[in-house]
C-alpha cells in the first residue's frame, strides 16, 4: 500500500490552493472528504487533507506524481 502522506489543517490546505476571496467554506473541503473527491481524513468532526493534494488534480495523479518524486 503507498504511503498516504503527511495531514494538514483542511484551512491552511484551503489557504495554499484557493484564492483569497473564493475559499469555500470548510463544511464544504468535509463533503468532499467524505464523498472521495479528496483525499483526507476527518478526525473528530475536523477535516484534514493530505498535503499533497492539489486542487484541479486528480488524487491518482497527485500521488503517482509524488510517489515518482520520493524514487528519484
Amino acid at each position: 500500500m503507498a504511503k498516504e502522506g503527511k495531514l494538514m489543517r483542511a484551512s491552511l490546505w484551503l489557504k495554499r490552493e484557493f484564492e483569497e476571496g473564493s475559499i469555500p467554506d470548510k463544511r464544504t473541503v468535509k463533503r468532499w472528504i467524505e464523498c472521495g473527491r479528496l483525499r483526507g481524513k476527518v478526525i473528530d468532526g475536523m477535516s484534514w487533507v493530505y498535503s499533497s493534494e492539489r486542487w484541479g488534480v486528480e488524487s491518482e495523479v497527485s500521488r503517482a506524481v509524488s510517489q515518482l518524486i520520493r524514487e528519484s
